[in-house]
């Protein structure tokens, strides 16, 4: 009985979730966002991923994109084959992006130094000035970058932030989330050591 009451307050608590997952500074008005439905499902990785019929299925080739460090420099996705790269949109304003942050920049700590893996978050309708405030304030050592003209958010169909992707060595897309990610799960980490195997 207990472990069935527990369940359902896990599904409860990943469901708010999933809906709490920020749509923008404008709600749901805001237009830069593409919006569709659908429920989510949970996928081998442990990441839970929901397939919208967007070019970001998992199995197919990771849309390609091109982001710009706070510098201003360009960094292309099709530069990184041969690496294990995770994607992970957000902005300064979303509160479940705020909430997810510490458990990403845990994260990262322990791939950081593999050559082989890159971390990409990717801001969304915020600025270089908040990210690096932001991430100044908490001590994160996290890499962002920026979209402008929200290229890379409207190529992965986003629906809101947080959003995230891992894409494979041969630029295959392998995993994403809807919504806050808990990347301090062990199924995660497992996830990622597998496919810097492959």
């Amino acid at each position: 009985m207990r472990e069935a009451a527990l369940k359902t307050l896990l599904a409860l608590f990943l469901a708010f979730l999933f809906l709490s997952s920020c749509k923008g500074p404008g709600g749901d008005k805001n237009k830069n966002i593409k919006h569709t439905a659908g429920q989510p499902n949970a996928s081998k990785t442990g990441v839970p991923e929901q397939a919208y019929g967007t070019p970001t299925a998992v199995g197919a080739p990771a849309p390609e994109i091109t982001v710009f460090d706070p510098e201003g420099h360009p960094l292309n996705l099709q530069d990184l084959r041969g690496n294990v790269v995770v994607i992970n949109f957000w902005a300064t304003w979303c509160g479940t992006c705020v909430m997810e942050k510490p458990l990403l920049n845990r994260f990262y700590a322990g791939f950081r130094n593999n050559p082989h893996f890159r971390l990409i978050t990717v801001l969304y309708n915020d600025s270089a000035e908040n990210a690096r405030a932001y991430l100044a304030k908490h001590g994160y050592a996290l890499p962002f970058y920026m979209d402008p003209g929200s290229h890379a958010s409207a190529a992965y169909g986003l629906t809101g932030v947080p959003e995230s992707y891992v894409v494979d060595k041969r630029g295959i897309l392998r995993g994403k989330a809807i919504g806050p990610v808990s990347w301090d799960a062990p199924q995660v980490s497992a996830f990622i050591k597998k496919l810097l195997k492959e």
